[in-house]
């Protein structure tokens, strides 16, 4: 049954991402689809062997971890709804048997983030260097003295959380390493909203504690080692927090204007004099501000009325990064599973 609820995966994700291109989102009725096809599936496996082949219990789980940093990513404006509501739904129906991850990882759908991202980024910066979009990566801050310390502080927080999870919870954070490496993150950003003294105070800490450890139990190497891979991830999160013109601004005509479409703070001032009580109030121009069907369609009648045309925000679609994960999990499994 495993090879059937691949090719489900892969339609739901691949036809996500075809829709977030052509259309700006993903439609709620392809994943409601996905997910009872999914359930027909299960109840038929499980009506046929008498038994599950899955532990209710890790399914629950990865699940329930999967909402959880959906609704963390729409919430930080990462991820759209569609994005978000896409990746639950992948994670919920791709089978637990086809993961390649170590022995006792509680969430594995976190491949599915992790290669998400990761593909988004080298988008970003091969578009950057092909100067062919607006996505520029800047690298410069990480020059100055004060982005320096910030990498610095933020690598010795990282390192020192692990390195604590290593000592108190060997095993666990030897099958969820990349979790307790995005949960250390998370840390960090939490602690964005402190003072600079702070976080610097707690940086120090950190920077004692990983010396005592080093001393205490001698993993000089360990400790060199996860400093490094921490320096790189700490440059890396300063480096995405450090673009500029992430938005690219496109023109218009009424007639092409459709629903999931942002909407420019120009083409709002435009309008403001409208008494049309349907047409947008405000934007953030974000995902936050797609446009309603009802929006849409006053902003085309507006454009008829007026004659002019309308500016809008093109943002990088992120449904595609999240099927290209599927690729490379199912690519992993045919290649590295049993």
């Amino acid at each position: 049954m495993t090879p059937v609820y691949l090719a489900l995966v892969l339609s739901a994700a691949v036809l996500g991402a075809v829709t977030d291109i052509r259309c700006g989102l993903v439609r709620n009725r392809h994943l409601l689809i996905a997910l009872v096809l999914w359930l027909i599936l299960a109840i038929s496996e499980f009506l046929a062997v008498h038994s599950s082949s899955v532990q209710v219990s890790s399914l629950a789980l990865n699940a329930v971890l999967a909402f959880v940093a959906a609704v963390i990513l729409y919430l930080t404006d990462m991820w759209a709804p569609g994005d978000s509501k896409l990746y639950i739904i992948i994670s919920i129906i791709f089978p637990m048997r086809a993961y390649v991850v170590r022995k006792g990882n509680i969430f594995p759908a976190l491949n599915f983030v992790i290669y998400a991202f990761a593909l988004g980024y080298i988008f970003l910066l091969a578009m950057s260097l092909s100067h062919k979009t607006a996505h520029k990566i800047n690298i410069k801050p990480l020059l100055s003295p004060r982005k320096a310390l910030s990498v610095l502080t933020n690598a010795s927080i990282i390192s020192s959380l692990n390195i604590l999870l290593d000592t108190l919870a060997p095993e666990f954070f030897y099958a969820n390493h990349m979790l307790c490496i995005l949960a250390s993150i998370a840390f960090i950003y939490l602690l964005h909203k402190k003072a600079d003294t702070t976080r610097n105070i707690i940086a120090f800490i950190c920077l004692i504690y990983i010396l005592v450890q080093s001393i205490l139990r001698n993993t000089w190497l360990n400790t060199c080692t996860s400093m490094f891979v921490s320096l790189i991830i700490a440059s890396v999160i300063e480096i995405i927090s450090s673009r500029v013109s992430v938005n690219t601004y496109r023109e218009i005509s009424g007639d092409d204007i459709r629903p999931g479409m942002i909407l420019s703070f120009v083409s709002l001032w435009v309008m403001r004099k409208s008494t049309d009580p349907e047409l947008p109030q405000t934007t953030t121009e974000n995902r936050r501000s797609r446009l309603t069907q009802r929006q849409a369609e006053a902003i085309k009648t507006w454009c008829r009325k007026s004659g002019n045309s309308i500016v809008i925000v093109e943002m990088m679609p992120f449904a595609p990064f999240i099927a290209g994960a599927v690729v490379i999990e199912i690519l992993r499994f045919l290649c590295l599973g049993r």
